[in-house]
């Protein structure tokens, strides 16, 4: 990867900062300067296809942090990560399908190969999590909660032992536990060959 420079202060004005204004530049061997006004994404510091989009799946993935609950978010992002490594692997085997079958063994074919085989291993992995078991339990214990709430008695003025006995039969509700992503980033980590 390229080393990134930060300049505190432009001298001259380019295509992000003007003068005066603080910017990052890096340059690849073959290739022309490239200049961010943010600190670049591991995405931008690669001229691989291949491994700038494996990079943009990662930042996804550790960026995602549904509600508690909300198990339609999880599946949905789910879904749209095996639909982008399975692009992925799709344009990785259609360039090996176009190379003339002499270079198909070549190290580059073999690369290609090891890539279609690493996403169709992600793929696999991430299609079959889901949302944490414990939040259909929480949702079932929150109903349960609220049905309490509505069947609350009316308080009579001399005192009333059936409101005292509502209270201590409040039920217990659960806390969520936070979608943890860990799983899905360590299977599209696995892609990067």
């Amino acid at each position: 990867m390229p080393r990134v420079t930060h300049v505190k202060s432009a001298r001259k004005a380019n295509p992000v900062a003007a003068v005066g204004e603080s910017y990052y530049w890096w340059k690849f061997r073959y290739g022309g300067k490239r200049y961010s006004k943010t600190y670049p994404k591991q995405s931008q510091l690669t001229q691989s296809a291949y491994k700038g989009r494996v990079y943009d799946l990662i930042d996804r993935v550790n960026q995602f942090e549904p509600e508690p609950g909300e198990e339609a978010v999880v599946e949905e992002f789910i879904s749209e990560i095996v639909d982008e490594i399975c692009e992925i692997r799709d344009e990785c085997q259609e360039s090996l399908d176009n190379m003339p079958e002499s270079l198909q063994y070549s190290p580059t074919g073999e690369l290609l190969q090891e890539r279609i085989d690493a996403c169709d291993a992600a793929e696999g992995d991430i299609s079959c999590m889901q949302e944490p078991d414990q939040w259909q339990e929480v949702r079932d214990a929150q109903e349960e909660h609220d049905e309490w709430v509505a069947s609350e008695p009316e308080v009579k003025p001399n005192g009333s032992d059936e409101h005292d006995q509502w209270e201590e039969d409040e039920p217990e509700v659960e806390e969520y536990e936070y979608f943890d992503a860990t799983d899905i980033a360590n299977a599209v980590e696995e892609m990067m060959i």
